[in-house]
């Protein structure tokens, strides 16, 4: 075996941070359907201005002046401060010849040293095959503790069908209102959007995966906003309001700018006491149409949801997605 040397990346110096990004970057994309991976332009300015609710630790391994290997460590500052999310990525020229294992052991020894005691990392697969990941994580002592499914919306190809949903949806909101905003909450709603935040973990299905509720305050929803504005990441919100006006369902969009031909779902989410009334379809139409009217150059939308997850799915598939990548999310107590 080669002796690589693994290093912590100084994410204040270009140089070295480029070298781990593009390492990242092709591990994280060979032999996949799209290439969804954060950009350069977005990682230049990300991960040197510091985020408030992370503690990232990149690690690159070094085979003499190339790094075969890169991954992090993100471990969460405002809450679930048990766990730490592990990234591994390995080029596929570079694959099965310990560099995954080094880059691993590293990630696992960084997590240790900030108290972290619950580690979860992800692999994909095709729909319908397997991938490397798997078979990885599970000699390591990972086991497998959630299934999603990735989905892609081609928008040009079905923007156009959407008018049969909007009636659907028309026809059950009753007294319900549909709202939008942008990258800054209304004044008036941001109580009510942290109260339903901190409840959305509790209401998604997430396996066997140990993770406790959020804990988002007015100031961190705030900071988040800024952030996302400051590092040129567009949001699109759909909010819908019950009949007293309080938050009955929420969903946003991220389109960054470096990368304005694709976007991404953050999260949706009906409070169970308002489900009934078509709110997730509706709420996500109102967000895809402004998508289309204010980003046209966008071409497709990501997302993932839970295999069992089965209401949302369906509202997925009607609007369009459909299944590209199985991810596997795997668990491993120290």
């Amino acid at each position: 075996m080669p002796d690589f040397e693994v290093r912590e990346v100084d994410v204040d110096d270009e140089a070295q941070l480029y070298a781990w990004w593009q390492a990242s970057h092709d591990g994280a994309t060979a032999g996949r359907p799209y290439d969804l991976y954060t950009t350069w332009e977005m990682a230049r300015v990300a991960y040197p201005d510091r985020h408030p609710d992370w503690d990232f630790v990149l690690i690159s391994v070094h085979d003499g002046d190339r790094v075969v290997g890169a991954g992090l460590v993100n471990a969460p500052l405002a809450d679930n401060l048990s766990n730490a999310y592990l990234e591994v990525y390995v080029p596929d020229g570079e694959r099965r010849r310990g560099v995954g294992t080094a880059l691993l052991a590293a990630l696992e020894t960084a997590a240790a040293s900030r108290g972290r005691t619950v580690l979860v990392a992800e692999s994909v697969a095709p729909p319908d095959g397997a991938g490397p990941g798997e078979p990885f994580a599970l000699a390591r002592g990972y086991s497998l503790a959630n299934r999603e499914g990735v989905k892609v919306l081609d928008l040009v190809e079905h923007a156009h069908g959407w008018a049969a949903l909007e009636d659907h949806v028309a026809d059950r909101i009753g007294d319900y209102r549909i709202v939008e905003w942008g990258g800054t909450t209304p004044e008036e709603h941001v109580q009510d959007v942290c109260d339903s935040l901190n409840r959305f973990i509790g209401m998604i299905p997430t396996g066997d995966l140990e993770m406790d509720d959020l804990e988002y305050t007015p100031e961190r929803l705030r900071r988040n906003e800024q952030r996302d504005i400051d590092l040129g990441t567009v949001r699109l919100v759909g909010a819908a309001l019950a009949p007293d006006g309080t938050l009955a369902g929420y969903h946003d969009l991220y389109v960054d700018e470096h990368r304005r031909t694709q976007a991404r779902v953050g999260i949706t989410m009906v409070l169970p006491e308002h489900r009934g009334h078509a709110l997730g379809l509706g709420i996500k139409l109102a967000t895809h149409r402004s998508l289309v009217a204010q980003v046209p150059e966008c071409r497709i939308v990501a997302t993932g949801n839970a295999d069992v997850n089965a209401h949302m799915n369906a509202v997925n598939e009607r609007m369009g997605y459909r299944l590209v990548e199985q991810l596997f999310e795997f668990q491993k107590k120290a």
